[in-house]
């Protein structure tokens, strides 16, 4: 049984010096984000540089409101925007998906919507 520890033993340290001897000598990968599964193989896209437009279910329009007044939207301008005919902000719609923050609504404002629905009252 001794003997048998004995070779165990050894073996061990025989294998630790192995496994170090070959880290030390190794050469360094270079460190390549597309091997390492966190960052991309290409470079993001910015959604502000997706087309405008894209298919919006019905069932997703009905329960869309404006982020601001929680108001109900309108698809305007072939499907590319949703407006809110009370503050004329539009929310583009990219790739199908409606950026729905109160900036983009603001940036793409339409202020004639606003002036047509201050004349009607």
């Amino acid at each position: 049984m001794k003997k048998f520890l004995r070779f165990i033993f050894f073996a061990a340290i025989v294998g630790a010096i192995v496994y170090v001897v070959r880290n030390v000598l190794s050469t360094p990968e270079p460190a390549d984000a597309t091997r390492s599964g966190v960052l991309p193989s290409q470079p993001i896209k910015s959604l502000d540089d997706a087309p405008l437009g894209g298919q919006i279910s019905p069932d997703l329009l009905k329960i869309l409101v404006c982020p601001e007044d929680k108001g109900p939207l309108e698809l305007v301008d072939d499907g590319k925007f949703l407006l809110n005919p009370r503050n004329g902000y539009k929310y583009p719609i990219r790739n199908g998906i409606p950026v729905m923050l109160i900036e983009e609504g603001k940036k793409h404002r339409d202020a004639g919507v606003v002036a047509k629905a201050n004349g009607a009252n």
